[in-house]
């Protein structure tokens, strides 16, 4: 028999009830003309999950209970230029901690990017892998997405294999966004 690993995710802000934390980044600026007559451009800069002005989104689901290591879990992220001007956006740093006044299970991520929400299945690699390796430091390098667009991450957390029995994690993840220039 497995030993048993009892972990749960969630987040401690109050607005996340979820997994994730995506926090919203957003720009204003105004048009202006240069004397080389360069121009930059009005726009907005705007990255939402989920729902189009989502800032914090709750995949629900991700979550594993009495799990034993080597359980995994894996759920789409829909990530949305909601905005009117081209984004990079990137994933900053996953934050792994203790829960229910346990010690932390080690936690392992992967990240990949996929065509829809539907190809993120249940189990398997799926996707172009973005990142693979521990939770805690996790992060991707910037992928562009145009005003309007959607891009869908298929995010897996599996209990690394030097988790002991009676702990508990729950990790926040944290994106972030800049508009694109010239795009």
């Amino acid at each position: 028999m497995k030993p048993q690993i009892k972990w749960a995710l969630a987040a401690a802000a109050v607005l996340l009830v979820g997994f994730v934390s995506l926090q919203q980044t957003g720009a204003l600026w105004r048009s202006e003309v240069t004397t080389n007559g360069g121009t930059i451009t009005a726009g907005t800069l705007k990255i939402s999950a989920g729902n189009e002005g989502v800032q914090s989104f709750n995949l629900d689901g991700l979550t594993l209970s009495d799990a034993a290591a080597g359980d995994s879990v894996q759920k789409p992220l829909p990530v949305i230029n909601s905005g009117n001007v081209t984004m990079a956006y990137k994933l900053n740093g996953v934050a792994v901690a203790a829960a229910d006044n346990k010690t932390a299970a080690p936690l392992m991520v992967r990240v990949a990017k996929v065509s829809s929400q539907a190809e993120c299945t249940p189990t398997g690699d799926v996707g172009q892998q973005l990142y693979s390796g521990a939770a805690n430091g996790a992060a991707t390098t910037a992928r562009n997405v145009a005003a309007g667009a959607t891009e869908v991450l298929c995010l897996r957390v599996t209990i690394a294999g030097n988790a002991a029995a009676s702990q508990a994690s729950r990790a926040t993840f944290t994106f972030g966004a800049n508009s694109v220039s010239g795009a």
